[in-house]
């Protein structure tokens, strides 16, 4: 092959690369997706919480957060294409929000009602381990935006949907 065409097809083949590099980080979670990742969605609430809550932030593509999917939710990882969970390390709060972003939107629904029984399931553990924080769990929030689904415990529920909703709708900061 002469040299002009090997220059040719390797400026080719990085075009290819870049377009489908593109296509890749276009390409998202839901048809109200800004781009923005769901970590990057916790990274906004955690912004916003109180100092000393919400200390710990794991997200998709990390161990722990592969790991313990499953068990913490009952959502099948293969149906998600991201997500991400906020919580305080220490213990003994019932603070968390988490949020998932479902790869099909019609499996969204399934997502909302794993969320809620996350809900009870916490609740059980709460009202026998530290009964103080279930006024939390009887008013946490589900909410579904595109292909988004997001669980939010805390004592300010309406400032971390606004957040989410905002980060969602305009994309991370």
């Amino acid at each position: 092959m002469d040299r002009e065409r090997k220059k040719k097809m390797i400026t080719t083949l990085l075009m290819t690369a870049m377009l489908a590099a593109t296509l890749v980080i276009m390409t998202g979670c839901g048809s109200e997706d800004s781009g923005a990742s769901c970590r990057e969605i916790l990274d906004g609430c955690k912004k916003i919480a109180p100092e000393g809550s919400f200390d710990t932030l794991v997200s998709y593509g990390e161990d722990l957060y592969e790991d313990s999917f499953d068990n913490l939710y009952g959502i099948q990882f293969k149906d998600i294409s991201d997500g991400a969970i906020l919580y305080t390390e220490s213990g003994g709060l019932a603070d968390e929000i988490s949020i998932v972003c479902m790869k099909d939107n019609s499996d969204v629904q399934v997502a909302k009602q794993k969320l809620q029984e996350r809900i009870e399931a916490r609740r059980k553990t709460f009202s026998g381990y530290k009964p103080e924080e279930v006024y939390k769990l009887d008013n946490a929030s589900v909410i579904v935006q595109g292909n988004y689904a997001a669980l939010i415990i805390s004592d300010d529920n309406e400032s971390f949907e606004s957040e989410i909703r905002r980060i969602i709708s305009e994309g991370a900061e």
